[in-house]
C-alpha cells in the first residue's frame, strides 16, 4: 500500500512577487556576511633549500670564436738511431730467384747424413735486390752457395723464406730443412713433415737466424735438406730479410 509524502511546496504555487522578496532576502544576507581581507602580515622565515632540478636543454651552439695565436716553435725532435735494433743494424730485404732449376737428388744414403745442399743461382727475373741494408752486399754468394752474414752486425736477426718443391717417390716421406752455420750449434732446423703420398708439394719454410757471434757471421748459413726416402727437391727462390 502506497504511503503518501509531503514534498516541498512548489514555488509555482507562490506569488511571483513573494519569490522575488525572498530571494532579495537572501542576498541581503549573503551581502551582510562578505569577507574583508584584513592586513598583510609579517614576512615568514626563509624555508630550507630545495632539491635541484633536472637539467634543461642544451642551447642552441654559439657563434665560431676568433682564432688563437699560433704556438711556440716546438723543440727539435731527436735523430732516427733510436728506433734501429740494439744490433744497430739497418733493415733491408732480398729475394733471390733460381733460374736453372735443377732437381737434387735427397734419401737417407744421399750427402752428409743424409743431409743434402740446396742452393740458387740468383740469375731468375725475379731477383731482386733493390732493398738491400745500407752498406750492405748481396745476402746470397752464388758462389759458395751460402747465406753471406758477412756485412751484417753481431746481433743481427735474419730471416729467411725457402721456396720449395719437393717430389716424393714413395708414400709417407718425411722431410727436414736446416740452415747450417759450420761451428755453430745455433741453427735452426725444422721438421717439414709426413708427405703422405707420392706427390709434388710446393711449400714455403722459414727460418730465423741470430747472428750472435763473429764465427756465424764469418761462416754464413747454408741450405740443407733431408728425407728418408728417395726423393727430388728443387729450391725455387730464396727471400734474405735482415733487421
Amino acid at each position: 500500500m502506497a504511503t503518501s509524502m509531503d514534498f516541498p511546496s512548489s514555488s509555482k504555487k507562490r506569488k511571483y512577487s513573494d519569490n522575488v522578496d525572498q530571494s532579495s532576502n537572501f542576498q541581503e544576507l549573503a551581502t551582510a556576511y562578505v569577507a574583508v581581507p584584513g592586513p598583510q602580515g609579517e614576512r615568514g622565515i626563509q624555508g630550507p633549500k630545495g632539491e635541484s632540478g633536472p637539467q634543461g636543454p642544451l642551447g642552441p651552439k654559439g657563434d665560431k670564436g676568433d682564432p688563437g695565436k699560433d704556438g711556440r716553435d716546438g723543440k727539435d725532435g731527436k735523430d732516427g738511431i733510436n728506433i734501429l735494433s740494439p744490433s744497430m743494424q739497418n733493415i733491408g730485404w732480398a729475394l733471390y730467384d733460381n733460374l736453372e732449376r735443377k732437381p737434387v737428388r735427397t734419401g737417407a744414403s744421399k750427402g752428409q747424413d743424409g743431409w743434402v745442399n740446396i742452393f740458387v743461382d740468383a740469375e731468375g727475373k725475379q731477383t731482386i735486390e733493390n732493398f738491400l741494408p745500407r752498406e750492405s752486399v748481396a745476402l746470397w754468394n752464388p758462389n759458395t752457395r751460402k747465406i753471406n752474414f758477412r756485412t751484417v752486425n753481431i746481433g743481427a736477426i735474419v730471416t729467411i723464406c725457402y721456396n720449395l718443391e719437393i717430389s716424393t717417390l714413395s708414400n709417407n716421406t718425411e722431410a727436414w730443412i736446416r740452415t747450417f752455420i759450420e761451428g755453430s750449434e745455433n741453427y735452426p732446423t725444422t721438421y717439414i713433415g709426413l708427405l703422405k703420398y707420392q706427390y709434388d708439394y710446393e711449400m714455403t719454410v722459414s727460418h730465423t737466424v741470430f747472428v750472435d757471434s763473429k764465427r756465424s757471421q764469418g761462416s754464413g748459413g747454408m741450405p740443407q735438406i733431408r728425407t728418408d726416402n728417395d726423393s727430388s727437391v728443387i729450391l725455387k727462390s730464396i727471400h734474405i730479410q735482415v733487421s
